[in-house]
């Protein structure tokens, strides 16, 4: 039974822990250090918990749900680096925005104190390592006073923001050696706390402080539905997607309405949303069948194999045969 009411990541997670997983095995070296395998009829997989102080730690996870399910957690002042190899779920932050996450990524969010997240999965593999951070222990971190890497005071609603960057083959990596980790006990700690640093260098080099969203759209329901169907419509029509005109029509919304509405609810433009299902669509191909590079790349919509791979390697980090040699080497 999933937890009714939200969930607190204080304490080292110890509400998930105690409600989603509390029928999984447990292998605790020290209570700031956890380890969980469980196998039920949500799914299966392991789980570990590693905090490094109250206002450090790192979820790392490698699932398989056959059901859906819902966890809500509670706002707490976190800074969240989801920075994830596979996923198929969604983060909805009440009405700041649902933002969909799937495919090999890096979300970058604030949680403020007071806003719920409600984290929906469906059935799929969720591989990733999740940082929460204090914004005062990352001002720390940083050796600065005056600001955080990302001012969220100055973006409005609290100082939500909601952010993906492309995956580095440099975090790719350090996610890995999270998951293999052979270490137990302090080294453990010691190793999962220098990954966990390696990889918040690497979200920083990648995202400029100055790059924040500007104040939110107040949607309708009407209008929100709408945009979610937007969506779904792109997701299925990646080799042709409708234009603008189209989407307007069709949707009855002017199109400024449907372009900063569906920036704000997706959490990237039209033209990002389908470029980032191509290239994840094609990801997922890549590793899970033996179709040539050129037609991955025309069945997802590019036209030249030389153009869809300058694209991918740019988002991904990695060319595509790289990208499948990677995969196969895992």
């Amino acid at each position: 039974m999933l937890p009714a009411s939200s969930l607190s990541l204080l304490d080292n997670a110890q509400q998930l822990r105690e409600s989603l997983f509390a029928d999984a095995a447990v292998t605790m070296d020290a209570p700031d250090n956890v380890s969980l395998a469980f196998a039920t009829t949500l799914g299966h997989g392991r789980l570990d918990f590693i905090e490094f102080n109250p206002d450090f730690n790192v979820i790392i996870s490698d699932c398989r749900w056959l059901e859906n399910g819902e966890i809500t957690y509670a706002g707490e002042d976190w800074v969240r680096f989801n920075f994830c190899l596979d996923a198929n779920a969604r983060f909805q932050f009440e009405d700041r925005g649902d933002f969909a996450l799937t495919g090999c990524q890096l979300r970058m969010f604030y949680q403020p104190s007071g806003l719920l997240c409600a984290h929906r999965f469906t059935p799929g593999r969720s591989v990733c390592a999740t940082i929460s951070i204090k914004q005062t222990h990352l001002r720390r971190l940083l050796d600065t006073e005056t600001a955080a890497p990302f001012p969220t005071e100055q973006s409005g609603d609290g100082g939500f923001f909601f952010r993906r960057l492309g995956m580095t083959p440099q975090a790719v990596r350090a996610v890995g050696d999270l998951l293999a980790m052979p270490h137990r006990g302090a080294l453990k700690r010691l190793y999962a706390q220098a990954k966990s640093e390696e990889l918040l260098v690497s979200a920083f080099s990648a995202a400029p402080a100055n790059d924040l969203p500007s104040a939110p759209l107040r949607l309708r329901e009407t209008e929100r539905t709408r945009l979610l169907e937007v969506g779904r419509l792109l997701e299925t029509r990646l080799a042709n997607p409708p234009t603008v005109s189209e989407l307007s029509r069709r949707f009855a919304m002017n199109r400024n309405k449907l372009a900063y509405g569906f920036r704000q609810l997706h959490g990237c433009s039209l033209t990002e949303f389908v470029t980032r299902h191509r290239l994840e669509t094609a990801w997922r191909l890549l590793e899970n069948t033996d179709r040539p590079v050129s037609e991955i790349a025309a069945g997802v919509g590019y036209a030249h194999v030389q153009s869809f791979s300058a694209a991918f390697r740019r988002h991904f980090g990695v060319a595509p045969r790289g990208a499948r040699r990677q995969v196969m080497a895992q």
